[in-house]
């Protein structure tokens, strides 16, 4: 009886709704030894693979199989047509002269036996795959241009959204129900500068959003990859043209855009884990040497008025390179910063449009947190599906016991983090509303929200005016203000007093 090893591949889905499907090849191909009593050592399977090429993983492993065997293990390699096998005749004929020094004959099933008599007729039949495999490609090429023409993304779209419609090609996309509106949310959470990629990869793996291969988080550059990627503002890219797509944008160009300056300027945005934090840390700079000031605690017992220790900022090359800046305390700078702050209002004109922008941002949280939560209830139900047809498989002894607690427990830990998902949108309501509550009093009385709010939103406060403070015996000398600060002021959005600081420098 003869052994034989069969190699089978398939490269896309409508090659499996034609006939070619890898089923359809093997039963073919298990028939086909049947009949002439030929024994099966193993296949070789390659989906989604193109056959212009020879790296195949299952191919390279047949090929290595080939050549490891001992003399008489393998008598023939079956496929079901060449063009399954290769569609590059140089590789074709290179392989079936290896494959004849080695006494292995090489069967298709729909051309016969390609390695007896002349290499005539196997080498046309290659050169048709060939001309097949090209003529199809560009064909596929000028389909896809064609789709990028019409205002569609040719290839599948990312992460939030989900492919619809007709089958290859033809097919289109939307925004998933789950996956969107935490991709949008991902992107609001990194324009604050307070998230790290390794923060909201974390954040993402606890809403499931994990690997779907190993299950494992997202990796830091996929992450960056969606933070970079065009399409989720209605940009689509093909072969170095670029034009407005027409799939429903996710987020806004404004949002993206402060993505990539973080990205940007992730290093100045998003500080390090510190043991003590202070208010203006990356925000002062020395007025002799230009270096930025650090801060650090003084113990001493004699501080008996300030519980034994005293704060102090100082130039980082004070008494090491010759810079003479005096220490300044905690409480005398903050309370310079704190002044500034006292001397700055916005226009009526402003305020009426934050209270307009903020009832439209309300009405859309509210609209977004019912997408949500139906999101969510959607995808535990199809746990719940799933956990009620692995009980059934258990009772039915279709899978044993090890197999199901472990598929189980997965389940569970998935259908209890779509619970905890839910608790949160609730909780969500009520962080909306607060923030809208602290937005509305920072528009109409700058220096009492900034005095009555928590440290993380002093800091954003002061991030949001002031890019850099200069300091010169121990006074604020100088300030640089933000972008965003900056355009207020031109359009007279904002008012200040006339002393407000010493010298007001937006363009340092």
């Amino acid at each position: 009886m003869k052994n034989a090893y069969a190699y089978i591949r398939v490269s896309t889905v409508g090659q499996a709704e034609e006939g070619f499907s890898l089923d359809n090849q093997k039963n073919a191909i298990k028939e086909y030894c049947k009949i002439r009593g030929i024994h099966l050592v193993r296949f070789y399977e390659d989906e989604g693979r193109s056959g212009r090429t020879i790296n195949r993983p299952e191919f390279q492993l047949l090929l290595d199989d080939v050549e490891t065997r001992k003399d008489g293990d393998i008598d023939c390699v079956i496929i079901y047509k060449i063009d399954r096998f290769a569609r590059n005749v140089a590789d074709f004929t290179r392989i079936c002269e290896e494959f004849k020094k080695r006494g292995i004959s090489l069967i298709s099933i729909m051309e016969g036996d390609l390695s007896g008599g002349t290499s005539l007729i196997p080498n046309i039949f290659a050169s048709v795959a060939q001309w097949e495999s090209e003529v199809n490609g560009q064909r596929t090429r000028d389909a896809l241009m064609q789709k990028f023409k019409e205002g569609w993304q040719p290839t599948p779209p990312p992460l939030g959204y989900r492919s619809v419609g007709e089958k290859g090609e033809k097919k289109t996309c939307e925004p998933d129900p789950y996956t969107a509106p935490i991709i949008q949310e991902l992107f609001h959470l990194y324009s604050t500068g307070g998230y790290s990629i390794i923060d909201l990869t974390e954040w993402l793996a606890d809403k499931n959003i994990v690997s779907k291969k190993k299950g494992l988080p997202l990796g830091h550059s996929v992450i960056h990859t969606i933070l970079k990627n065009h399409f989720y503002y209605g940009l689509i890219r093909w072969h170095g043209e670029s034009k407005m797509g027409n799939h429903k944008p996710i987020i806004d160009k404004p949002l993206f855009d402060t993505c990539q300056y973080v990205l940007a300027k992730h290093r100045d945005f998003v500080t390090r884990k510190r043991k003590y934090e202070f208010l203006l840390r990356g925000f002062l700079f020395c007025g002799i040497c230009g270096q930025r000031y650090t801060a650090e605690w003084h113990y001493h017992k004699r501080f008996v008025r300030h519980n034994g220790k005293l704060g102090y900022y100082h130039c980082q090359k004070r008494d090491k390179n010759g810079c003479s800046a005096p220490f300044v305390m905690v409480e005398d700078i903050e309370r310079q910063a704190d002044e500034a702050m006292k001397d700055i209002q916005f226009s009526d004109e402003f305020i009426k449009v934050v209270v307009e922008k903020t009832r439209k941002y309300l009405s859309s949280s509210r609209d977004t947190i019912q997408s949500k939560r139906q999101a969510i209830v959607n995808l535990r139900s199809g746990y719940e599906q799933r956990r009620e047809k692995l009980e059934n498989n258990l009772l039915d002894d279709v899978i044993d016991r090890e197999t199901f607690k472990r598929k189980f427990t997965e389940l569970n830990d998935k259908i209890q983090n779509c619970d905890a998902q839910l608790q949160e949108l609730e909780a969500r309501k009520q962080i909306d509303f607060d923030l809208i509550e602290e937005v509305l009093g920072f528009t109409k009385n700058i220096y009492l929200t900034y005095k009555e709010a928590p440290f993380f939103l002093k800091r954003h406060y002061i991030r949001f005016f002031f890019e850099r403070l200069v300091v010169k015996n121990k006074q604020i000398i100088e300030v640089k203000v933000t972008p965003v600060f900056e355009s207020l002021i031109r359009a007279n959005q904002v008012i200040t007093s006339k002393d407000w600081l010493p010298r007001l420098d937006s363009n340092q």
